[in-house]
């Protein structure tokens, strides 16, 4: 039998499918791998994106407003108590404010110091009123929700207008003076008004103000 020989062409072309095959599956391999690159840097990046507004959403956390006393100065002193029906009759007779030989029954609690003081807001509000009285000199009304507002007297100078929004511990004003006999020059005197009734400063500061809308 004779041997039979290739022809010519026929290594040739398989030397070059073969190189085209290794050429494909590298290009295959080499694009899978880079999808792959892809896919990691985009799992990457929306981690980071879900995750910075977590870190906002933890140093973003609001102090919620509380009630406060309408003076932080350690020399400031009640120098006439709420008049309360219901105390003995020692406490009514140190609740009274005396005013042109007549008794009268102190509605809110009268302040007094030695030196001016700041006068703040108790808690959130609006300014709905700023007036002056002959007697109680400057004063500032707050409404604080429909059913809840303080009023402040005696004040000196004054640093809210109608309409301002002011929140808990606010400066609105410098204590002031009086015409009540016997008062000191720095003075304030709070009302604090609930459904139309007056009561007593020194219970409203230790209230929970969602009791009071």
């Amino acid at each position: 039998m004779k041997n039979k020989k290739l022809r010519g062409y026929v290594l040739p072309t398989v030397y070059v499918l073969v190189i085209a095959v290794l050429f494909i599956s590298v290009s295959f391999l080499g694009s899978a791998l880079q999808k792959e690159l892809q896919y990691q840097d985009l799992v990457v990046d929306t981690l980071d994106e879900d995750a910075t507004p977590v870190i906002k959403e933890e140093t973003e956390v609001k102090e919620e407003s509380k009630i406060t006393k309408p003076y932080t100065s350690s020399a400031v002193a009640i120098s006439k108590s709420y008049y309360d029906m219901l105390d003995d009759e020692t406490k009514q007779q140190n609740s009274l404010v005396y005013y042109e030989q007549t008794y009268l029954q102190n509605s809110g609690v009268l302040y007094a110091s030695d030196e001016v003081f700041d006068v703040m807001a108790v808690y959130d509000g609006t300014v709905t009123n700023v007036t002056q009285d002959e007697i109680l000199g400057n004063v500032v009304e707050i409404t604080h929700n429909p059913n809840l507002k303080t009023i402040y007297y005696s004040l000196g100078e004054t640093s809210v207008k109608k309409d301002d929004t002011v929140k808990s511990g606010d400066i609105i004003a410098k204590s002031g003076d009086n015409l009540l006999e016997g008062e000191k020059d720095n003075c304030l005197l709070l009302e604090v008004y609930y459904n139309g009734n007056t009561m007593d400063p020194e219970d409203f500061y230790n209230m929970n103000i969602e009791d009071l809308q």
